[in-house]
C-alpha cells in the first residue's frame, strides 16, 4: 500500500512541471468574472472551466485560475481564416476537388498538398482554397489591350445584373440559363470568380433594348436587299446538277475569349480543317470577337446550292442562309447541348465523381456498391430523370443515339461486353480530339474513371447516346 501511494506521489510531481509548461496562473482582482478572464487571454469560458471547476461557482478574490496557453479557439480561428498566400479559387456550388483539379488541368493530389487545412474532401460555399505552385489562376491571365477593348465592346451590348446576397456565378447562371464557362467568358474582369454585393455581371446571350432594335433593323434590311436581288435576278446562287460538292454556309459564331479551334469545331460537329477552309484568316490564330462562318450542308436529291448571303438573327447561333430558286431543307443534325443541359451535364459529372473509388456491386444503387447501370441511374436521379434500370434497355430507350464525333460531356456512352450485346455504359466527362473519358462501375475497380484509348473499351465501344436535352 506504501509502495503504491508513493509511486502516484511521484507520478503527480512528476507531471506538474508538464501541466505548468501548458498553462498560466491568473489571479483574480476585484470585478473580475470568467468572461473578462477569458476574453484577456483569448481562449473560452469553457476551457477555464475545464481547468478550475471551482470557477463555475462566484470567483474568489486573490483565487489563482490556470490558464491555458494554448487555445483550442485560436487553433479553429487560424484554420478558419487560412488565406492563401498565391492563386487561390473560391469554392462555389456543386463544386468538388475533381471538378477544380479539372478546371485548372492539375491533379486532386496536388491540391491536397496545397491545402494542409482541409480535414476531408467536404468543401464549404465560398472557401478558398490555395492553387498548387505554377497553376494560375483566372484573374491572373492578363488579356491583351487588344481583347480587352473587344471585350469591353461585346459587354456594352449585354444585358447587365446587379449581384444580390449570396449570389454566385452558379445561381447566376442558372438563373439566366447559361453555362458558368460562358459567364465567366464575358466577364473576365471578376478576380479569383469573387462576387460582392451590387458588382455588376454581363449575361452572354443577351443584348440591351437599343442593340436588339439596331440588330433587329439591320436583319430586316438585309432581307429586303435579297428578296430585291431576287426579283432582279441578280443574287449570287449557283445551281449545279448531278454530282457537284458545294456547301452552303448557314451559321456564324462570334470568338469568346479563351476560346480554342478545337473547341469551336467540337460545338458545332466540323473538323478544324473544314472550320479553317471556311475562314481563311483563322489558319494563324483566332481574335476575340472574330465572327467565323459555320457550315452546314444542303441537300436536295442530287442538287446542292450554294448562297452567299447570311442574315443576322437574335442568336449569332441560329442563322438562316437564304435558299435559292427551289424550296430545300437541311438535313436534320444533332445539335449541340443548350447552356441549362450543359450545365446540367457539369452537375451529373459532380454527382456521379462523389462516388469514385465505391466498389462495384451487381444490383447495386448506392454508396454500399455501384453496377454500372445502377450509378448511371442513381445519378441522373439528380435532376429528376429516370433512366432504365439496365444498360441495354438504356441503349435502346433513352435519348438518341448520335455518331461518336458530335459526343459531349453527359452522354451516355456503351460497350458491348457481351459480345455484339450492350453490357456496360458510363457517363461521358471529357471529349478529347481522339480521346473520350467516362466514368462507370468497373467490376474489377469500382467507380473510375477510363478512357475510349484503352484497348479493352476501345475494342468494345458501341454507341453514344444522348439523353440531356
Amino acid at each position: 500500500m506504501k509502495f503504491s501511494k508513493l509511486l502516484f506521489a511521484l507520478f503527480l510531481f512528476m507531471s506538474l512541471p508538464v501541466f505548468a509548461q501548458k498553462t498560466i496562473s491568473h489571479k483574480v482582482v476585484n470585478g473580475e468574472s470568467v468572461y473578462s478572464i477569458a476574453k484577456k487571454y483569448n481562449v473560452s469560458e469553457e476551457e477555464i472551466f475545464e481547468l478550475n471547476p471551482k470557477a463555475k461557482g462566484l470567483l474568489q478574490l486573490d483565487m489563482v485560475l490556470s490558464i491555458p496557453k494554448i487555445s483550442k479557439k485560436k487553433t479553429e480561428e487560424k484554420k478558419t481564416k487560412f488565406i492563401p498566400k498565391g492563386a487561390s479559387h473560391k469554392v462555389e456550388s456543386g463544386e468538388s476537388l475533381y471538378t477544380i483539379a479539372k478546371k485548372y488541368d492539375t491533379s486532386i493530389e496536388k491540391l491536397r498538398e496545397a491545402n494542409p487545412q482541409l480535414d476531408s474532401d467536404n468543401l464549404q460555399l465560398g472557401e478558398l482554397l490555395a492553387l498548387p505552385k505554377g497553376v494560375k489562376n483566372q484573374s491572373e491571365e492578363k488579356l491583351s489591350k487588344a481583347e480587352s477593348k473587344k471585350i469591353a465592346k461585346l459587354q456594352n451590348k449585354l444585358q447587365k445584373h446587379s449581384v444580390a446576397s449570396g449570389e454566385s456565378f452558379y445561381v447566376i447562371a442558372k438563373k439566366y440559363n447559361v453555362s458558368i464557362e460562358e459567364l465567366k467568358k464575358v466577364n473576365p474582369q471578376v478576380e479569383n470568380d469573387k462576387l460582392d454585393v451590387k458588382d455588376v455581371v454581363f449575361i452572354p446571350g443577351t443584348e440591351n433594348a437599343a442593340t436588339v432594335a439596331e440588330k433587329k433593323k439591320t436583319r430586316e434590311e438585309k432581307k429586303r436587299e435579297i428578296e430585291n436581288s431576287k426579283a432582279d435576278n441578280s443574287a449570287t446562287v449557283t445551281i449545279e446538277n448531278n454530282d457537284v460538292s458545294s456547301d452552303a454556309v448557314s451559321g456564324i459564331h462570334e470568338v469568346m475569349p479563351k476560346e480554342t479551334k478545337y473547341g469551336i469545331s467540337k460545338r458545332y460537329g466540323i473538323s478544324i480543317a473544314e472550320l479553317e477552309r471556311l475562314n481563311p484568316q483563322i489558319v494563324n490564330g483566332l481574335d476575340v470577337g472574330q465572327r467565323l462562318a459555320i457550315k452546314e450542308t444542303v441537300k436536295n436529291g442530287d442538287v446542292k446550292t450554294v448562297v452567299d448571303e447570311v442574315l443576322a438573327t437574335d442568336d449569332a447561333k441560329d442563322v438562316a442562309s437564304a435558299s435559292g430558286a427551289n424550296d430545300m431543307k437541311a438535313s436534320v443534325e444533332v445539335l449541340p447541348l443548350s447552356a441549362d443541359a450543359a450545365m446540367k451535364a457539369d452537375f451529373l459529372i459532380t454527382k456521379a465523381s462523389e462516388n469514385l473509388g465505391v466498389r462495384y456491386r451487381g444490383g447495386g444503387t448506392d454508396r454500399n456498391g455501384f453496377d454500372c447501370s445502377g450509378l448511371m441511374f442513381t445519378t441522373f436521379k439528380n435532376i429528376d430523370m429516370t433512366l432504365p434500370r439496365s444498360s441495354s434497355d438504356m441503349a435502346a430507350n433513352s435519348g438518341v443515339k448520335i455518331d461518336k464525333s458530335q459526343a459531349q460531356k453527359g452522354d451516355l456512352i456503351f460497350f458491348g461486353t457481351r459480345g455484339r450485346w450492350v453490357g456496360h455504359v458510363g457517363m461521358i466527362t471529357e471529349v478529347l480530339e481522339d480521346e473520350i473519358k467516362f466514368i462507370h462501375s468497373s467490376t474489377s475497380s469500382g467507380v473510375i474513371i477510363s478512357s475510349t484509348k484503352e484497348p479493352y473499351y476501345a475494342k468494345r465501344f458501341v454507341q453514344i447516346n444522348r439523353v440531356l436535352n
